[in-house]
């Protein structure tokens, strides 16, 4: 066994264990092999409720992980080769699950639990496999970092859409049940569209940055200056009323003030970019650029970690945070079953994944502590601990996972296409 496929190995293997960790803690083993079968009929008839759609798509983005990590780790095979393998594991792994979850009264041994963890995992293999062929096609364009705007303008606009259609203003509308339909008419009624109260004013600088690399990635594939604000600002537009809507079909209350206060951002970078960037990037040589945007993401990154920005001066909240049990993954959001839960995990892999893909072709430094991703999973890090001294923020080793995979696998993605390092954004 070569050493990459030993590395490979201990990936895959410290992943299980983070699934184990998701799945199988606090389970209350019951060792009766007579009480674990006459649970096994029920596993064949589950019920769908809300909580189990909840479930469901946690399964997804958990075993998404696993698939996105067997493609990377894998030598570059066919599609249909990866996608058998990545569905053959998932599945075996998921059987495992499932198997010791028949053996604790508390869990709920599913059917459907199988089929999402398996497919989450083909989901994950192919969307990381489309990835990598779009860097792969893009390479080789005009660059100006030396690789494709959308690595950074793709994720941040998944990362922005999921802001405003969950996580700004989750609290969703009481006593709400039903099909998205149902939920959207109760939202409609409940929602003030013409009031501006409520509005998060930090949203324009959350969301101003997309304007900004829609436009540098619109550029870069030959469009004008202008005509790419313009198409900025339209896709700006759809966004922010397809986030709202979205916000209806989950009993979310909608806002026309948010709709405005979102595109607004949008449409303001968007002309910023189209304004300046010809400007900075005459400026801005060499090394010069991915300082500056290492620089000016990270702040954007803290923004988004730190909201809202309070000093926590309470020491035993701040110790209660520092628990072990902050650190088992999905631990902390199995009391809420709402898509809220979801979004908040997918949402820092979106915001992550550029700082692995600039990493992989500006490293800070091509050997020591500061090579390659590492100063990417430090930055992970002290942006989930931090959050300990701010109040309303919770620590949590989901949250930690989910980070420090989105720069691992930007970093592998671009370096998989076959992109090398320019050179170190640090002289030495």
């Amino acid at each position: 066994m070569t050493m990459s496929e030993r590395l490979a190995l201990v990936w895959r293997l410290a992943y299980v264990g983070i699934i184990a960790l998701a799945t199988l803690t606090s389970l209350e083993l019951d060792p009766t092999v007579a009480r674990a079968l006459g649970r096994l009929p029920s596993a064949f008839l589950p019920s769908i409720s809300a909580r189990d759609v909840v479930d469901g798509i946690r399964n997804l983005a958990l075993f998404a992980g696993w698939g996105a990590l067997w493609v990377v780790t894998a030598p570059r095979q066919r599609l249909a080769v990866t996608a058998r393998n990545v569905t053959l594991s998932g599945f075996l792994l998921s059987v495992c699950v499932e198997t010791v979850q028949l053996f604790s009264p508390i869990r709920q041994t599913s059917v459907l639990d199988l089929i999402t963890n398996t497919l989450g995992a083909l989901a994950g293999a192919l969307v990381v496999v489309a990835m990598i062929e779009i860097a792969v096609r893009l390479k080789g364009n005009k660059s100006y970092l030396g690789l494709p705007a959308i690595t950074f303008a793709g994720p941040y606009l998944c990362a922005v859409f999921v802001q405003a259609a969950v996580l700004a203003r989750p609290t969703p509308i009481p006593s709400v049940y039903g099909n998205p339909f149902v939920r959207f008419g109760a939202s409609l009624r409940e929602s003030h569209l013409v009031s501006f109260a409520g509005l998060d004013i930090t949203d324009l600088f959350l969301f101003f940055p997309l304007g900004a690399f829609l436009v540098t990635a619109l550029v870069e594939a030959g469009w004008i200056h202008r005509q790419a604000a313009r198409l900025s600002i339209g896709l700006g537009v759809v966004l922010s009323l397809a986030a709202e809507l979205s916000r209806g079909a989950i009993a979310l209350r909608m806002s026309g003030g948010a709709f405005l206060l979102h595109s607004l951002a949008i449409a303001l970078g968007a002309i910023a970019a189209a304004k300046w960037l010809p400007l900075m990037s005459r400026q801005l040589r060499g090394r010069e650029r991915p300082i500056a945007l290492a620089a000016l993401y990270t702040v954007l990154l803290l923004l988004w970690s730190w909201q809202p920005y309070l000093l926590e001066t309470d020491f035993q909240a701040i110790a209660e945070q520092l628990s072990l049990e902050r650190l088992i993954p999905l631990n902390a959001h199995g009391w809420r079953v709402d898509v809220y839960s979801v979004a908040d995990i997918v949402a820092p892999f979106f915001l992550f994944f550029p700082v692995g893909g600039l990493l992989a072709v500006w490293p800070l430094r091509r050997r020591g502590w500061l090579a390659h991703l590492l100063p990417g999973l430090y930055l992970a890090v002290a942006t989930e601990l931090g959050q300990v001294l701010v109040v309303d923020r919770f620590f949590g080793g989901t949250d930690l996972i989910v980070q420090c995979a989105g720069v691992a696998i930007g970093w592998m993605v671009i370096r998989m296409a076959g992109y090398e390092p320019h050179g170190v954004m640090l002289p030495k």
